[in-house]
């Protein structure tokens, strides 16, 4: 759904409508283009390069596009820049062979897997170099862009790791690695997730924490007293500040809403990085996307974490709200018999979560 197309529905339909709408066929107006279907986990592309592969990802279950999380695995590695180099050529031929299955829209994804010294100046300069070589990879492999992944595993934006005092420094780290990013690979679309914004937001409860099920506790440890996402917002500012051709917001937020509540989400997403950047999303570019974590209540367990039924409502909510990406949060294996991150079968009504997912791309006419 274009940018248009999405302000009609937010501002001229009432939300009773969208409720109607909802339950019956989808809109002529609103199915010029359907949003890319991502995946978040579930796939290995050091074990699942290969063209069986590739058709149960793109034609069984009916993804667009994967977080590849084995590629650039946190801030420290290094891609290179040597074309020739297994990784680079690896990277390249998944591309080619996932196209093939409607799997276009791939990204390598960076987390922040380990901590980093933003006092450092040598450790700044190491990761600005590193995320460009990144970009260098994405472009040559023809693949989207750059994921970048700020759920702080270890802590990075907030409490030892960075205070108020380093506002300034975080800023401009995020500004030179959009430099050298954008440098590197003008058209590349940058992912970024989780919302940063709304993980600073006052509301972010601890029960709402619980109910998005992102910052689940073990019951030996306790939340952080300090903002865990505190300096991600400083770091989005200067990560925002260069011309990007597309900006998209991975939301996880949606993961607990219901149908009638992605519209909203989404909208309040766009205006809250708006007021952020004193732009508008659109002269930014930037949208949000909605995600949905229906299977894998933990890594190892591939039980449904909500009906079938429910999930298909949620996910046609969440491509009438999105303009060019919805995701879903594959948690391990859930979406696969013995995948690479853990054995045995999926759960015993799989297939109509991957029929929901058919029936709805089919519905708005995706184009693939």
């Amino acid at each position: 759904m274009n940018g248009g197309a999405h302000r009609f529905w937010s501002k001229s339909l009432g939300w009773a409508a969208l409720l109607v709408l909802l339950a019956g066929p989808w809109h002529p107006a609103l199915a010029a283009q359907c949003p890319k279907l991502l995946m978040f986990d579930g796939f290995d592309i050091r074990t699942q390069n290969n063209a069986q592969q590739a058709a149960y990802w793109g034609k069984t279950v009916g993804v667009q596009g994967f977080f590849l999380n084995s590629v650039m695995a946190h801030w420290q590695k290094d891609v290179g820049t040597d074309p020739d180099s297994k990784l680079w050529q690896d990277v390249a031929t998944f591309q080619s062979i996932y196209s093939k299955e409607g799997v276009t829209d791939n990204f390598i994804k960076v987390a922040s897997y380990k901590s980093h010294d933003w006092k450092n100046p040598q450790a700044n300069r190491a990761v600005v170099t590193r995320l460009q070589h990144a970009a260098m990879l994405a472009k040559y492999a023809k693949l989207k862009g750059v994921a970048l992944d700020l759920e702080p595993y270890v802590p990075i934006w907030g409490g030892p790791a960075a205070g108020p005092e380093m506002a300034t420094t975080v800023e401009q780290e995020g500004r030179a690695i959009a430099q050298a990013m954008h440098q590197a690979y003008p058209g590349m679309t940058l992912f970024v997730l989780p919302d940063a914004l709304s993980q600073t937001q006052r509301y972010a409860t601890l029960l709402q924490r619980f109910k998005s099920g992102v910052h689940a506790m073990k019951a030996s440890r306790k939340m952080p007293k300090y903002d865990r996402y505190e300096m991600a917002v400083s770091f989005m500012r200067g990560l925002l500040s260069v011309p990007w051709t597309h900006v998209v917001i991975g939301m996880e937020q949606t993961y607990s809403r219901n149908a009638e509540g992605m519209g909203p989400s989404v909208q309040r997403t766009q205006d809250d990085f708006a007021k952020l950047m004193g732009r508008g999303a659109s002269a930014m570019h930037l949208s949000g996307a909605p995600g949905l974590w229906p299977l894998g209540p933990t890594r190892t367990n591939k039980a449904a974490r909500e009906s079938p039924g429910r999930f298909k409502n949620r996910l046609h909510a969440a491509y009438a709200a999105a303009s060019q990406y919805v995701w879903i949060y594959g948690h391990g294996s859930a979406w696969q018999t013995d995948g690479p991150y853990a054995p045995g079968p999926v759960t015993a009504d799989f297939n109509q979560f991957t029929d929901a997912i058919h029936q709805i791309e089919a519905t708005c006419k995706a184009p693939r």
